[in-house]
């Protein structure tokens, strides 16, 4: 059942969650797309910047304000965590609120490498109560939810190949993110994490991967350190291949090209979802092509500083979420969907730089 009132949709779950949300740059859209939530309310937040901090706090009535993490997770009244602070911070922080009996939402990159997914797993099994989410919120945008329902419900047949991008202008974190110039930090990690589990979405556990990268002149000019291009090939266990395409440094038409595509085709249909547009291109088997749009859907994706922020998405991965914890279900992508997607990471991170296909197995076993 949707409330519709003011344009933004809110799901019943059944029963009452109390969160806090840790890093306030992107954490902020989700502080204001569960405003007013009937069964999901915001108690606390926390960033290391005081500004930011103070800003928040002023902006959105009701959270208490932590600078410590620390401190903030040991309160008692929170049921969940939800994590969008620095990549290279996410297993301290899953570890700290695990510890603390706190369910935890994390934004992706789940980790920073498969050592660290390595260790993110046997967390788990130490904690089996704690239940954890990775936040991939491109799975939870408008035309890729309507993509996997068509998918799940037999419209394109047996899969043959899924292709997925994300091409983004990065100028703006370039200059703006210090902690991204800081050790640990990798835009293959960071960003090539959507495309690369959304194509495991479809097509399950990979086999090999062979991947070119290189750097953007755009880049090159503000002395950003490392790769921000990535070219992607996978062949899967099924024995099907794929592709995913990371582009960063670039002057981007915004309005015309989607920054995140996935196209899944299909024996009997073809289903291409895009974000930021809500719509979708498809063709079933017998129909004539067609653009389907969901505008509808605008305020709900889009009601919090327009595109850059994802307070839609993530109100809907945190309503899945406290869903499935209240019908005691498996919340998925979980721990080992992520652990598989970081191993995927490595293995391209290795393809990178080796030169040489790399199987993904190898690097698991290990």
């Amino acid at each position: 059942m949707n409330d519709l009132e003011g344009h933004g949709r809110h799901n019943r779950i059944g029963k009452s969650f109390r969160i806090g949300v840790a890093g306030l740059g992107e954490g902020k859209g989700l502080i204001k797309g569960l405003q007013n939530h009937p069964e999901l309310s915001v108690v606390a937040v926390c960033d290391v910047n005081q500004e930011v901090l103070k800003k928040t706090l002023n902006e959105f009535a009701g959270p208490n304000g932590y600078s410590d993490y620390e401190e903030m997770v040991r309160r008692q009244d929170i049921d969940i965590i939800a994590i969008y602070t620095p990549d290279q911070l996410h297993f301290q922080h899953i570890k700290s609120a695990f510890q603390a009996g706190k369910h935890v939402i994390c934004t992706k990159p789940l980790v920073n490498s498969l050592i660290e997914a390595r260790e993110i797993l046997e967390l788990k099994k130490a904690y089996p109560d704690q239940q954890l989410l990775v936040g991939q919120s491109s799975r939870f945008f408008g035309p890729m939810q309507h993509q996997r329902k068509a998918f799940e419900s037999g419209k394109l047949g047996e899969l043959s190949y899924v292709e997925t991008q994300y091409v983004h202008d990065m100028r703006w974190f370039y200059k703006t993110r210090g902690w991204a110039r800081e050790g640990g930090f990798d835009l293959l990690f960071a960003c090539c994490s959507h495309p690369v589990d959304l194509i495991r979405w479809y097509m399950g556990d990979v086999d090999e991967v062979f991947a070119y990268a290189s750097k953007s002149l755009i880049a090159e000019q503000v002395q950003f350190q490392g790769n921000d291009t990535f070219m992607i090939n996978l062949k899967f266990e099924s024995g099907r291949i794929g592709r995913v395409l990371g582009l960063y440094g670039l002057e981007h038409p915004h309005h015309t090209r989607p920054w995140i595509e996935v196209g899944v085709y299909g024996t009997k249909g073809t289903f291409i979802a895009k974000y930021p547009q809500l719509e979708s291109i498809i063709k079933y088997e017998g129909e004539p092509e067609r653009v389907e749009s969901y505008f509808e859907d605008i305020y709900h994706y889009f009601q919090f500083e327009g595109v850059n922020h994802h307070a839609g998405e993530f109100v809907n991965y945190t309503e899945y979420f406290a869903s499935c914890l209240a019908q005691n279900e498996k919340a998925f992508p979980d721990v080992v969907d992520g652990y598989k997607t970081i191993a995927v990471l490595e293995a391209i991170r290795e393809s990178i730089h080796s030169g040489m296909p790399v199987k993904v197995g190898k690097l698991v076993d290990e």
